[in-house]
């Protein structure tokens, strides 16, 4: 019988070992491919975007597989009657401005809320904002699904595309869930080597 030239000590270290890179494998795959309702809410699949304000589907600019990145245009409603309101109400502003009237801050607001409004009929990737790993950043990924058509009447908050965002969790999770199986495998083998 030949002579082995390793001598290890037999030890459980390596079971040890492989016993928590099983944990952490059944974890990993848990987020990775299972997750929970909790990580969907921080690291959701899709994310619906929609317009803050009620009207017309003029365009949308964008097609599913295109990438959003930076700052980027992906929908507009006609916006005939909100201009109509933002020169009403810059009016009705200056008049009370001149006519020293009590009520100008109420003017004021009401000006400021039509030309929010005005800016609403816009929507991009900047106006819709997602929580990362590294905090609150404007909105990134590869366009899903489009949801409406143009002319299409739609109301405050629905949605009107779908964007996968560009997220690492779930890459991470998937990698950490292969080496950390390799990682239990190796300690098994050398567990069994340790053993004999």
């Amino acid at each position: 019988m030949a002579k082995s030239r390793f001598n290890i000590k037999g030890t459980k270290d390596f079971l040890v070992a492989a016993v928590l890179c099983g944990f952490l494998c059944i974890w990993s795959i848990r987020d990775a491919w299972f997750p929970t309702e909790k990580i969907l809410k921080k690291h959701p699949h899709e994310i619906q975007v929609a317009f803050k304000v009620p009207g017309v589907i003029k365009a949308i600019h964008v097609k599913p597989g295109d990438e959003v990145t930076g700052k980027m245009l992906l929908a507009s409603l006609y916006d005939d009657g909100y201009r109509a309101k933002v020169s009403e109400a810059e009016q009705a502003f200056a008049t009370a401005k001149t006519t020293k009237d009590l009520a100008v801050e109420k003017k004021l607001e009401i000006l400021m809320q039509a030309r929010s409004d005005l800016d609403s009929c816009t929507l991009e990737n900047t106006d819709v904002s997602w929580m990362t790993t590294h905090g609150e950043e404007p909105l990134r990924g590869i366009v899903g699904r489009i949801l409406v058509d143009s002319s299409t009447p739609i109301e405050e908050g629905v949605s009107v595309l779908t964007v996968k965002p560009t997220d690492t969790f779930y890459i991470f999770n998937k990698t950490l869930a292969l080496l950390s199986f390799i990682g239990m495998i190796t300690a098994l083998i050398f567990h069994r080597i340790a053993s004999r």
